[in-house]
């Protein structure tokens, strides 16, 4: 069987369950939330997509924590994501993130454990009536708690125990900069083909390099996580 007739069987398998009344995904997806992932407020619903989310204070800085989840009823699908993020101006962001502190990953990726999944696993299909999509939601919900709880749970023992993190606080901690002055810097290099001038990026950016028993893979994430650290500096309040 192709995918797309695997596709087209999810979506158009009918059982005796009715329709998917305006306003019914929402009860389920709070009601299964609030069972099994209490931890996880309701935030708010936008485009299509229901946001939960949690806050942890690690080391006195507020992590957020969030569980998105799309519904498409005419195209019979859902989709999900996680997300571990220090800088609260990317709540609305739908930009998937593999850095060190704004982390956004999709849910069946982390289940799959590889970006390269087949078009008829890579969405949660439902097939627009009650007991299936219940059925869908359920799966989801545990999903997040099966593989995305611990994602997130690793983000936080990062934020705690990670040393080049550890420097990277210390650095904006304790610098005194014209944050305005530092954000047009860093806006300018950003239209300049991502090529960072700025002598402050440029001392955040050796300091983090200086630290030792930091993993190659790790490593290449330096340069996005020290523009990441100065925008938090830049936005923080």
């Amino acid at each position: 069987m192709s995918w797309y007739s695997k596709i087209k069987f999810k979506i158009e398998k009918k059982g005796d369950s009715p329709e998917l009344k305006r306003g019914q995904v929402k009860q389920i997806l709070i009601s299964g939330f609030k069972r099994e992932l209490p931890e996880f407020d309701f935030l708010e619903y936008r485009n299509g997509c229901y946001t939960f989310k949690n806050t942890r204070i690690i080391n006195g800085r507020n992590i957020y924590e969030f569980l998105y989840v799309i519904f498409a009823l005419k195209d019979r699908y859902f989709t999900c994501s996680v997300a571990s993020r220090i800088n609260k101006n990317y709540l609305s962001s739908n930009s998937y993130n593999t850095g060190l502190i704004n982390s956004h990953i999709d849910l069946l990726v982390l289940k799959k454990g590889t970006g390269v999944i087949p078009a008829d696993e890579s969405y949660y299909f439902h097939n627009g009536q009650v007991k299936t999509t219940t059925e869908v939601i359920e799966q989801i919900v545990n999903d997040f708690k099966e593989f995305g709880k611990p994602f997130l749970q690793k983000q936080a023992k990062q934020f705690e125990k990670s040393d080049l993190l550890k420097a990277g606080f210390n650095f904006i901690e304790n610098l005194e900069i014209d944050k305005s002055k530092l954000n047009d810097e860093l806006k300018k290099d950003i239209t300049s083909a991502g090529r960072f001038t700025s002598n402050t990026y440029l001392k955040l950016k050796a300091e983090l390099q200086s630290v030792n028993g930091i993993d190659r893979e790790t490593r290449k994430n330096i340069p996005k996580l020290t523009y990441e650290l100065l925008e938090f500096y830049c936005g923080y309040k």
